[in-house]
């Protein structure tokens, strides 16, 4: 891997993977055509994961008061593009102002939102309710117990393929762009989720979240992103 030097660190903590299988041709009109849809066994998958951002900083300066923390809860897919692993998000709600509007800056669908995690020995609850102007609202609370110890996905599973992904895919104006990032393998945890409002995948057909979503909760991961490279051109004649 040829990486320029990472420029931000962030911290991501009490993290949850509510993910759910979604046939490709549903999830198609919204990814854009450069991407492919990767799919496991047939089934492309969306996820719904929220965490907290901790201890964020840039590269030869220490955290800065304020902009080093913020909650986020983003929704993604899964994505190739020339046969190379990613993710795609379709939006990333988040409560920390300054990081939405710098973020927009580079054509990442990052949203206002006001945001709280809530956590006991046993349970976490996040709430998300999104503020971005023009844009429609958007709920989702949950309550999230974890089951059993951490472990290791293994490769070839489908957790790790939902998993084990370290890149980011999105267009600007005309080019595609790749963010990759660096971390350890996830510890994961087998997880139960109690979801009392979920409307963050609209405009996607409600019934194919009707269904308990797979889910697995982690409790921290340290992770270093390196600056955006331009990687080709977005084909509009696909």
């Amino acid at each position: 891997m040829n990486l320029q030097p990472w420029t931000i660190y962030q911290e991501w903590e009490e993290l949850t993977f509510f993910h759910w299988p979604i046939p490709p041709h549903i999830i198609r009109p919204f990814v854009p055509k450069p991407f492919a849809i990767d799919t496991f066994g047939g089934s492309a998958w969306l996820a719904i994961v929220p965490f907290r951002i901790n201890h964020i900083r840039l590269r030869g300066l220490p955290p800065l008061p304020y902009f080093n923390h913020m909650l986020e809860l983003n929704v993604r897919t899964y994505v190739t593009y020339k046969e190379e692993p990613g993710v795609y998000f379709l939006s990333l709600d988040a409560n920390h102002p300054v990081g939405v509007i710098l973020a927009r800056q580079f054509n990442l669908p990052y949203l206002h939102a006001n945001m709280r995690l809530d956590q006991t020995t046993q349970t976490i609850h996040y709430t998300s309710r999104r503020t971005h102007n023009g844009y429609p609202s958007a709920h989702f609370h949950a309550c999230v117990h974890s089951l059993d110890a951490p472990f290791l996905a293994s490769p070839g599973s489908l957790l790790y393929w939902l998993t084990e992904r370290y890149t980011l895919w999105f267009t600007r104006n005309q080019y595609v762009y790749k963010g990759p990032i660096v971390h350890k393998r996830w510890q994961l945890q087998h997880a139960s989720a109690d979801i009392s409002i979920q409307d963050m995948t609209t405009p996607l057909p409600n019934k194919w979240f009707a269904q308990k979503p797979v889910t697995h909760f982690s409790k921290s991961q340290q992770t270093h992103i390196f600056p955006f490279q331009r990687v080709g051109l977005k084909d509009f004649s696909n």
